[in-house]
């Protein structure tokens, strides 16, 4: 198990046969990588006997769709079917994409829905038109007969008569021999109808634009208001029925072909990957070249596949030494989801070793050791199992928070953490220190003290765990150089030093151990291996460096400042962060739970206070702490775990997925 071995396979096809090679590969059940051929001259591929433009299609399909679904009665639960995939047969599919003639369907929908748009619009401008009739309505005349004659002008408009008398101003309009009549004030604005001869026109209409008078820009109409507005009222009925006609014709179409658009979008979108491959590809005029890369057991299978195709051809090639080849993870159930750690890092390289399996168990044991709550650990195992089997995008995610959660139950039972310590307020806290052999970290000094030991062996334990997968690797690639001269002198300094620090009382005043654990006089014996460590770690860490003053210079900053004694100590203390994460999430519980039986003062609704300060503040707590546990879990892997024997940098696999985005198709 790790990195799934690979072959690579030549794929040669005559360009009648290209478009459907790929697609089959693409819906067989069986993942492989397909990518252009590169090493001949690129020429632009000719692919005139097959559509290519299937993405500018799909535009005005999801457009149609988007339409149809508009119109359609909105229902309880109807949104929440949408967010599930259709499901339909393979023959059905197949039958759909062969019987109907989606192009006109869509055009249908389209030119229907512009048809829409121009009526709302004519709607608009009635409704505008009647808005602004409807301000003049107290003019019960003709407005054909507001106008210009040779003799008088006749006009309706408004004057702002604000700060003086509107009597003033009939008076004023007399005077510059203005007949005025006034048909209603809105404010200081009054609705007029004026009427002057047009022997005073010139002095008349200076005098208006004096008076702020603006006219009604009423032009173009016959009979009166009244009238006008009942054709208007009219010619907004008669519109408003034509487009429930036209959005009864989309629901008609929605219930008929609504499936048929969705199974041609998804067939669309389908293609989009295999035309991109077209033409991307290198050809020649005839033939097509592609390179597949596939499992080791299914090679026999895909090579079946493509000879199914009289004019195609594929022949195994052997890998160049520096390739980049792709990478699929393989691994035992129970290890799979780590893969997920594994691939936010950075997959590993072709010949280098897969580090999930290393993971799941420090990475459960850190996260219940940040969480460091039975009580949140035994919810938060439910929920995320069932999450697991309900949502299958991101079960791999809910499974690493359930093994944690898993770890977080026995972690908070030894740490006497159970939502805080709510067993305390229901006179079970002496059931609960029963299990709590580590003691009480809020509780005690001793709680503390042990907490703080345990997250330190947990960091000594999980590098050391690293140094000598990097130690096991280099022996399993012979590569025997790195072995002595790297792997082991890190283990012979590191080891002992440790060793000879728990045998001092320095340990002891450190609060590391209460009484050191081995005997003062190993240190005699056991201070020579780091020197001999340091000594080729000095001379040998910087050996591709010719000159030998700077290579000792290197490799005496290899020994202490880069990835050296000083990386080593930061990377220890790091897991103290462990500790403090859980006493973190410790002691806001029981801060909510001291708040919480506080309201049980209150009469009748504190019982109801309580319960609810319980429920959302562990809630908050629960959730705050998985983020934090989470985080800093990957940090402990990231920076002081995988640096000591994985690099990373592979390329991922990018399987020919016959992946459906809008249907689920049974077989």
């Amino acid at each position: 198990m790790g990195v799934a071995k690979l072959s690579k396979l030549f794929i040669i096809s005559h360009k009648s046969d290209t478009k459907f090679v790929l697609k089959k590969l693409q819906k067989a059940p069986i993942p492989i990588e397909i990518i252009p051929y590169t090493e001949t001259e690129k020429i632009d591929l000719k692919v005139d006997d097959f559509e290519t433009d299937s993405a500018e299609k799909n535009v005005k399909v999801k457009k149609a769709l988007e339409i149809l679904e508009s119109v359609k009665d909105k229902k309880p639960g109807k949104a929440a079917s949408r967010a599930g995939k259709m499901l339909i047969k393979r023959s059905e599919y197949e039958k759909i994409l062969r019987s109907e003639k989606f192009e006109d369907i869509v055009d249908t929908v389209l030119k229907i829905e512009n048809e829409i748009k121009n009526i709302k619009d004519k709607i608009a401008d009635l409704e505008a038109r009647a808005a602004r009739l409807k301000m003049w309505s107290p003019y019960k005349g003709r407005l054909e007969d507001i106008k210009e004659t040779a003799t008088y002008t006749i006009k309706l408009g408004t004057i702002k008569y604000e700060g003086q008398d509107f009597e003033e101003v009939l008076k004023n309009l007399d005077e510059n021999k203005i007949s005025c009549e006034k048909l209603s004030e809105n404010g200081n604005f009054a609705y007029v109808i004026l009427a002057y001869h047009n022997q005073f026109k010139k002095e008349a209409e200076e005098y208006l634009d004096s008076l702020s008078f603006e006219e009604s820009g009423l032009t173009g109409y016959e009979g009166t208001i009244n009238e006008n507005l009942n054709r208007i009222k009219e010619e907004i009925e008669f519109y408003r029925e034509k487009k429930k006609a036209l959005e009864s014709e989309l629901k008609k179409i929605s219930s008929v072909y609504e499936k048929s658009l969705t199974v041609y979008s998804d067939y669309l979108e389908n293609n989009q990957e295999i035309e991109k491959a077209l033409e991307s590809g290198y050809s020649t005029d005839a033939v097509s070249f592609h390179i597949g890369w596939v499992k080791n057991q299914d090679k026999k299978k895909v090579i079946s596949i493509i000879e199914e195709f009289k004019s195609a051809r594929v022949i195994e090639v052997q890998p160049a030494e520096d390739e980049d080849i792709p990478i699929i993870l393989e691994n035992k159930p129970l290890f799979e989801p780590f893969e997920l750690v594994v691939e936010l890092y950075g997959v590993p390289r072709y010949f280098e070793v897969d580090p999930t399996p290393f993971i799941p168990l420090f990475f459960s044991l850190f996260f219940g050791l940040c969480l460091t709550d039975a009580g949140y650990g035994i919810v938060l195992a439910v929920i995320s199992l069932v999450l697991a089997c309900r949502i299958k995008n991101a079960k791999k995610l809910f499974m690493i928070i359930f093994w944690g959660s898993i770890f977080s139950i026995f972690a908070g039972a030894i740490f006497n953490g159970w939502f805080g310590d709510l067993p305390s307020y229901l006179g079970m806290g002496d059931l609960s220190k029963k299990f709590a052999i580590m003691g009480d970290p809020l509780g005690s000094n001793e709680g503390t003290m042990n907490f703080f030991r345990l997250a330190l062996v947990m960091g000594v334990i999980h590098v050391f765990y690293g140094l000598f997968i990097k130690l096991f690797t280099s022996i399993k690639n012979k590569d025997w150089e790195s072995v002595f001269l790297d792997d082991l002198s890190w283990i012979m300094i590191l080891a002992p030093l440790i060793i000879i620090l728990l045998s001092s009382q320095m340990a002891v005043d450190m609060n590391l151990v209460t009484s050191p654990i081995f005997p003062p006089g190993i240190s005699r014996f056991l201070i020579w291996p780091p020197v001999i460590g340091a000594l080729m770690i000095i001379l040998f860490r910087a050996r591709e460096e010719k000159n030998w003053g700077f290579r000792l210079f290197l490799g005496f900053l290899n020994l202490t400042i880069v990835s050296g004694i000083t990386s080593f100590l930061g990377d220890f203390l790091s897991y103290i962060r462990l500790m403090a994460l859980g006493l973190v999430t410790a002691g806001i519980g029981v801060v909510i739970n001291k708040i919480a039986f506080q309201f049980l003062s209150i009469p009748v609704v504190g019982i109801v206070l309580l319960i609810i300060m319980l429920l959302f503040g562990h809630l908050f707590n629960m959730v705050i702490g998985i983020l934090s546990s989470f985080v800093h879990t990957l940090r402990l892997h990231y920076v002081e775990f995988f640096p000591k024997f994985y690099v990373g940098g592979g390329r991922p696999f990018r399987s020919l997925k016959d992946e459906h985005k809008y249907v689920t198709i049974i077989e």
